[in-house]
């Protein structure tokens, strides 16, 4: 998310492609809506070279940040008269409210009321993330205050960018006066923004879709009561077949960003809390790469197994089994299936691109017995191939598989009264989709008794009718998941199957 100028080389959006700087323009002029514009002018500062100068003031007519257009040349600063040490390092209106850490300035038009609400939610947005929950403060805020402008523009949007001051790189705010007409929607704007400021200070190694994805999880963390995140998890839920790190100049790829919250949310319900997340950035840190870490960088370097924890990631998924499970918008399903025998393929429009998901629905009712599916993909790469058992919402079972040449196959037994998802995801980083077919079926459940099957105990020790010997922890290769670690999708062979039993999905999250 690298927003100088002299920096733009670094920037993922290397401007190189005309299609997509057309693409990017139409949205630089009609923005509409973006919650957050922090990548659009990310990636309007990549395409700024190959930009002509008519296309510049496009730009600058309707992007702006103080001192001009958003391609206008920062005001330099007397050297002679540096400002003190309690002020911000620039200032571009006298119209000014000073805090603790903060400075908001604004345009005539813009209510000064707003201004200070403004200026409150930032403060508060520090004490939460720098104070309580121990983010580093963001570049130059021990010498400066940071600055924060409200535009006299009708737009709620907002974004956060750097600017070199005394030889440091250090964040400023840029928001229009329609923030505050929700004041719920202005204060996780500002929680939002101020992540991305502090985001800053950690460098630039991670993907870029996690910066986004950061900043919208932590709005839960600095308002808890709000919930305008569950909105943007869409970006991800809608569209689980994009690639996992999935960075766009337009379109879904731009929402899939802010979604991938969920990624964010998982961690911090399964994989040890929000120190989990926030130590994602500090081993960032330590990286001089440029938005080069991986999904599975980070799970690597916080010492957690990728394979096993992105089998799980996909798995609760199915149903958004996370603690606030109420505020996640439903997965969206590639097919339903109504009848048993059955058979489906990948469709063109939603092919899983490299760690993205398909979700093919097995209603409940269709018929006793075992549900057998065969599966076959493209052979290019590995594919996780799943079955997820799920009554009234909650996963209980998983059967699972990592193809060979492409093929695999699995049963899950005695699946007549839940419903059963088929979750088929190819593993790779490449963002390219992938094609894949499937066929289903129910066989019939052997009857050991030689009596009709009642579901009850027939001397295995199973009375529940799970399939799994009752206080049998490993089922006879099973594995019991609590909610504190991943599902296992079994020894890491050419082709690995095993059920695994989901428990303990209530997870505490600390609160403020």
């Amino acid at each position: 998310m690298l927003l100088s100028l002299s920096l733009a080389a670094a920037n993922p959006f290397d401007g190189t492609d005309l299609d997509a700087r057309r693409e990017l323009l139409e949205l630089a002029e009609h923005p509409g809506d973006l919650p957050c514009r922090t990548p659009l002018v990310a990636a309007l500062h990549g395409h700024w070279n190959g930009m002509t100068a008519s296309e510049r003031a496009r730009v600058d007519a309707v992007l702006t940040r103080p001192g001009g257009g958003l391609f206008s040349p920062v005001p330099e600063r007397s050297e002679a008269a540096p400002p003190p040490a309690t002020d911000s390092c620039w200032s571009w209106s006298d119209n000014r409210i000073v805090g603790d850490h903060f400075v908001v300035e604004y345009e005539t038009g813009v209510d000064r009321n707003d201004a200070e609400t403004f200026l409150e939610d930032l403060e508060y947005s520090w004490s939460v993330e720098v104070d309580e929950l121990g983010w580093r403060a963001p570049n130059g805020s021990d010498d400066y205050l940071i600055l924060a402008y409200i535009e006299n523009e009708r737009s709620g949007g907002a974004y956060t960018s750097i600017e070199r001051c005394d030889g440091e790189d250090i964040p400023y705010f840029v928001t229009g006066k329609d923030s505050w007409d929700d004041p719920t929607w202005g204060a996780t704007m500002a929680a939002h923004e101020f992540n991305h400021a502090i985001q800053f200070g950690y460098g630039y190694a991670n993907e870029f879709w996690w910066w986004e994805a950061t900043a919208t999880w932590i709005e839960d963390y600095v308002y808890p009561n709000a919930n305008y995140w569950s909105g943007y998890v869409s970006g991800y839920s809608d569209n689980p077949h994009l690639a996992l790190g999935t960075y766009s100049d337009s379109g879904n790829g731009f929402w899939h960003m802010y979604g991938m919250a969920i990624f964010a949310f998982y961690l911090d319900d399964y994989q040890g809390g929000h120190d989990t997340v926030m130590g994602t950035w500090e081993d960032a840190s330590r990286d001089r790469g440029s938005y080069s870490r991986t999904a599975e960088d980070m799970a690597d370097d916080r010492g957690l197994e990728w394979a096993t924890l992105y089998a799980d990631f996909a798995v609760r998924n199915t149903t958004m089994a996370y603690t606030q499970q109420r505020y996640f918008p439903e997965v969206d399903i590639h097919d339903t299936v109504t009848s048993l025998p059955a058979d489906g393929k990948s469709s063109s429009s939603d092919e899983p691109e490299g760690y993205g998901q398909n979700y093919i629905l097995f209603e409940q009712g269709l018929g006793d017995g075992d549900l057998v599916v065969s599966f076959e993909g493209d052979d290019g790469v590995d594919w996780s191939v799943q079955l997820v058992e799920s009554k009234s919402g909650d996963l209980d079972r998983v059967e699972a598989a990592t193809s060979v040449d492409g093929v695999a196959e699995l049963t899950l037994s005695a699946t007549g009264d839940a419903d059963v998802y088929l979750v088929v995801s190819p593993l790779t980083d490449r963002d390219s989709g992938y094609s894949y077919t499937w066929t289903a079926e129910l066989v019939a459940t052997p009857d050991d008794t030689g009596g009709d099957d009642t579901g009850q105990d027939s001397g295995t020790g199973d009375t529940d009718g799970d399939g799994i010997a009752d206080g049998d922890t490993d089922g006879g290769g099973s594995i019991e998941i609590s909610g504190g670690c991943g599902c296992d999708t079994g020894p890491s062979s050419a082709m690995a199957t095993g059920v695994v039993l989901l428990a303990g999905l209530s997870v505490a999250r600390r609160r403020f």
